[in-house]
């Protein structure tokens, strides 16, 4: 939430105050033709909580009116202090960092709609779902390693097309938006507080600032930690093994072969992360990937390949590994060539979908 939503909280204790008084007011005067304090404490109550619960002490009862009297305005008084509410919600304001300069937040947000399927992981990391979500591609599909996580939560249209009516019909009080929603960014202000983020954003940064956002930042950081430590294992596990082999990370495409560069956010994990050997071919830092020709793919000498492959290459893929020139390569020769989903590789970026990666790779190598 905004900073205006502490005024609205304040002006709201203010007012059970208020009505408290005038109930202890009313049961001094005794005046038999009044309303039941009692009564008009639980009718006051419901007006400010919603609770259209009528238990409670008999009307009549002196003994039942000032206890329930008094109840309220210890009630009163507890919730007549803004430090313990805010507290409770979020420990502190905290100032988010976005492409559209800062914003703090006071409250935690409890209706958050997604503009990129990958905040729908990271909150889901963080054990929170969103209020709404765009869906993973134009399949009308979401992300199948989420399993049923996301279930009855409504699909907003695609994230180059969201549906600003279903974005309206979620209620949100805070969307989560990247430098793609550029075209309709003040229109989503119109609905809420938008926050825009890099897309290619480091997870853990984006992960840290989502931890912010849900006052659940040590969970953030253990997921951080718990990654780490998973890297750590895997890469003293591999040392020995895969000294000085090459590893590669292919897409066929477009009739020819994309190779991943050491920029790829999924490269990283790879070469940054585990310690891996890329091909000098794919060492890169301004492009994430460069086309290679089938001609040109023995050059890259890999000991292992990681193939990303799906529906929308298989038939290329078909191709290419029907040719000599694919059987003769090193990677296939040692049956070294590890097939993944190209979505889950080069989709999704959320902390589950980089610890399944995480996970793949320990899987192929070891």
């Amino acid at each position: 939430m905004v900073r205006s939503m502490y005024s609205k909280r304040k002006l709201s204790w203010s007012l059970m105050l208020l009505v408290t008084l005038m109930m202890l007011l009313g049961a001094c005067a005794n005046n038999d033709d009044q309303a039941d304090p009692g009564t008009g404490a639980a009718t006051s109550d419901e007006s400010q909580t919603g609770n259209t619960d009528a238990g409670g002490p008999a009307e009549g009862t002196s003994a039942g009116t000032d206890a329930e009297a008094g109840n309220a305005a210890e009630e009163a008084d507890e919730s007549a202090d803004p430090s313990s509410e805010t507290a409770a919600e979020l420990d502190t304001p905290v100032t988010i960092p976005t492409l559209k300069g800062e914003i703090t937040l006071e409250q935690v947000p409890e209706r958050i709609v997604v503009l990129d399927v990958q905040y729908a992981d990271q909150m889901l990391a963080l054990g929170e779902r969103p209020a709404g979500s765009v869906i993973a591609g134009t399949d009308g599909g979401l992300p199948p390693y989420l399993g049923d996580q996301m279930d009855d939560i409504p699909l907003l249209g695609t994230y180059v097309e969201p549906n600003l009516e279903g974005v309206l019909a979620a209620s949100p009080d805070l969307i989560l938006a990247t430098e793609f929603h550029e075209d309709i960014y003040e229109d989503l202000l119109k609905i809420a507080p938008t926050l825009m983020l890099e897309r290619n954003e480091d997870w853990q940064t984006v992960l840290a600032k989502m931890g912010q956002i849900l006052n659940k930042q040590q969970e953030a950081q253990d997921w951080i930690a718990a990654y780490d430590q998973k890297i750590s294992t895997l890469k003293a596990s591999l040392a020995e093994k895969m000294s000085g082999q090459i590893v590669a990370l292919v897409r066929p495409r477009d009739g020819l072969i994309r190779l991943q560069t050491t920029s790829h956010r999924t490269s990283q994990i790879l070469y940054d992360d585990l310690g891996l050997t890329p091909p000098e071919m794919a060492v890169n830092d301004a492009d994430t990937s460069t086309m290679i020709s089938l001609e040109v793919l023995p050059e890259l000498e890999a000991e292992h390949m990681f193939l990303l492959q799906d529906d929308t290459n298989a038939a290329l893929t078909q191709e290419l590994q029907n040719t000599s020139i694919w059987e003769n390569l090193k990677a296939v020769q040692a049956n070294h060539v590890y097939e993944q989903n190209t979505a889950q590789w080069v989709g999704y970026y959320g902390p589950i979908a980089i610890d399944l990666i995480v996970d793949q790779i320990a899987e192929a190598l070891e």
